[in-house]
């Protein structure tokens, strides 16, 4: 920190002091010498030097601090005491010598004498700001952190400055966790410094991420407030209750400071925007339907209406999850398998996108709604041909954004894969990876899409060849997702090729949500081919499937032949018994089987990924406090 660094500045200036005093060539050598031993911890030898030297030059305060430094560090308190006197006597006026001789005493037990130099020191020039700095640097360096936060305070008053050290007690004050006392300071130097809103958020996040610190903060502020209503503090009033995730607290704060700040929803709608990137998808609704409402500057207006339908859009998806069985441990999977309500549950994030289609035609915004709106017919309704339609308008809509238009071309090519046209799908992917204006990553998962529709038709070296092309940069999107695939085939193709092109058509019915055909290819797979490595992948998709088929106990004893059969060789095996507390949880209601299978994975598998989780349903289930 800023304040333990000033620590350092005595000893500079020691040596620019000393600096001044010439040293013979021989002198030089042994100065060097003495150093040496110095930095090698023979400070016996390095104090001899040093003393020979201070001998021939008494005058080089150089040589006065050396000794001083070794003295030190063999504890020759009282030697160092006499040396710096000595240095006193001569040079009576030298405040750094004597507040340096205070940290001598304080070291060697001597408290009144050490204070008593601190003492003299400040009483040789009391309006100085210098010589306080000087005595608070010395007193930082032992740690005396009240007793320096006095010697601030005392300094406002003698030099008649109120402001005097703000920052350097601030942060003292927040070393001590003393939070209010540190939050004040930060709102004195906010006060005389109001465009540096960054820097004193900055300072404050080293205590806010504590609760104990983002209170205080908070209740110094709001003191604050009280006594001027000034819209930095509201700034950082929103911001605390943000680093607290309390959104809806945020959501006052910058509707006052949109009001007194006269912006016309632009400070609300800059909330909005950070709480959708939180994923405080409810407030964020709210606050971008307030910033519609006041009405917004015709320039936000639109980005504050599809904000406000997307906000729509993640509330639904939210509650659609929640109301779903969450296949494989990943909200991402249960996302693409809804229940059939969700087609009036998205209704009216869909109906909103519409409004701002008609509103903004062949516009931006036009254009990112219809993709939503595909999205949304893709992944939740598995309306392929509605899907396709929307992707379609995407690209009337903004045929000159090459960027957008990639994104959209691959996941138009996602959507006839999921319809079984791997060869259309496949001239989609080759349309984005053969073109010079795509991204790396949009070239990478072209890339990717292409292998897996080669590993989906049996072309499995084609496949491996493009997927090793993929993972020579590990830092690429879609690196891991390609490594895993690669390993998958090159492991397979060696020892059960002909299961694996079963496994691979299965695979492929299962991307289709063709799950009645899929469910008994796999088992067909798991039943013919038993000594092959992939068995434990197929039981894996298995389960999987009936699982998303409401066949909750076929899919446990999916998952429990896993476990059960591939105990010393799966690495799913933490996944699979995870799984099955979803499934009592959430497909069965079973509590007392949940839990079971919950604490399970504790103590069969506690270093898992999925260990806090459990944890967490384990302590809902049984009605715990959180």
């Amino acid at each position: 920190m800023i304040m333990f660094r000033l620590a350092s500045v005595a000893a500079l200036l020691v040596f620019a002091l000393g600096s001044v005093y010439p040293q013979t060539p021989d002198a030089a050598v042994k100065f060097r010498l003495a150093q040496s031993y110095e930095q090698a911890g023979n400070f016996e030898d390095a104090a001899t030097l040093y003393k020979e030297l201070l001998a021939k030059d008494q005058s080089n305060f150089v040589y006065v601090d050396a000794l001083r430094r070794v003295y030190m560090q063999l504890k020759r308190y009282d030697d160092a005491i006499i040396l710096l006197k000595n240095r006193l006597a001569a040079a009576p006026g030298d405040a750094n010598t004597r507040a340096v001789l205070g940290g001598v005493y304080y070291k060697a037990g001597n408290e009144k004498g050490a204070h008593a130099e601190w003492n003299a020191t400040i009483a040789s020039e009391p309006a100085n700001p210098n010589i306080y700095r000087i005595v608070a640097n010395i007193m930082i360096e032992n740690r005396l952190l009240d007793k320096t936060a006095e010697v601030y305070r005392k300094a406002r008053i003698a030099c008649s400055d109120p402001n005097l050290f703000t920052i350097d007690l601030a942060q003292l004050l927040a070393v001590s966790m003393d939070y209010t006392g540190a939050t004040t300071e930060f709102l004195r130097w906010l006060k005389q410094n109001p465009t540096q809103l960054s820097f004193v958020q900055g300072r404050m996040a080293t205590f806010t991420g504590k609760e104990e610190g983002r209170i205080a903060a908070l209740d110094a502020v709001h003191a604050e407030i009280v006594r001027e209503e000034n819209p930095r503090l509201y700034e950082l009033l929103g911001w605390l209750h943000l680093e607290g995730k309390n959104f809806a607290d945020a959501l006052e704060a910058y509707k006052t400071l949109d009001r007194i700040t006269n912006a016309r929803g632009g400070q609300i709608y800059a909330f909005a925007e950070r709480a959708f990137k939180e994923k405080a998808f409810a407030v964020a609704a709210r606050a971008y339907k307030e910033a519609i409402d006041m009405p917004i500057a015709q320039q936000r207006l639109p980005y504050a209406k599809y904000g406000y339908a997307c906000s729509l859009k993640e509330l639904t998806t939210l509650a659609d999850t929640l109301a779903t069985f969450p296949s494989g441990g990943s909200e991402q999977q249960s996302n693409r398998y809804p229940v059939t309500e969700s087609r009036p549950q998205y209704s009216g994030a869909i109906g909103y996108f519409q409004e701002i289609i008609k509103e903004y035609p062949r516009s931006e915004f036009s254009a990112r709604s219809y993709f939503q709106i595909g999205m949304i017919q893709f992944e939740k309704y598995f309306d392929l041909d509605g899907a396709l339609a929307s992707f379609q308008h995407v690209e009337e809509e903004l045929p000159g954004l090459a960027v957008v238009q990639h994104d959209v071309t691959l996941t138009i090519g996602d959507v006839l894969t999921a319809k079984g046209d791997t060869a259309q799908a496949a001239a989609r992917f080759a349309r984005v990876l053969n073109t010079p204006t795509a991204t790396p990553d949009q070239t990478d998962e072209a890339s990717y899409r292409i292998a897996e529709l080669e590993y989906f038709g049996g072309r499995f070296q084609d496949a491996i060849r493009r997927l090793g092309e993929i993972t020579l940069n590990l830092k690429a999107d879609y690196a891991n997702d390609a490594l895993q695939l690669l390993t998958f085939l090159q492991e397979n193709t060696t020892t059960a090729e002909l299961a694996l092109r079963e496994f691979a058509r299965a695979d492929f019915l299962a991307r289709q949500r063709k799950n009645t055909e899929a469910i008994p290819l796999f088992l067909q797979i798991i039943d013919r081919y038993p000594q092959a490595l992939l068995v434990d992948d197929a039981l894996m998709k298995m389960a999987s499937l009936q699982a998303q088929a409401r066949m909750f106990t076929d899919a446990i004893a999916s998952y429990g032949r896993l476990l059960s059969q591939f105990k010393e060789s799966s690495i799913a095996l933490d996944i699979a018994q995870f799984n099955i507390g979803e499934i009592y949880q959430f497909g069965m209601n079973d509590i007392p089987n949940a839990m079971k299978s919950y604490e399970q994975l504790l103590s069969g598998f506690p270093q898992s990924i999925h260990a806090t989780t459990a944890r967490k349903r384990i302590r809902e289930l049984r009605g715990d406090s959180l």
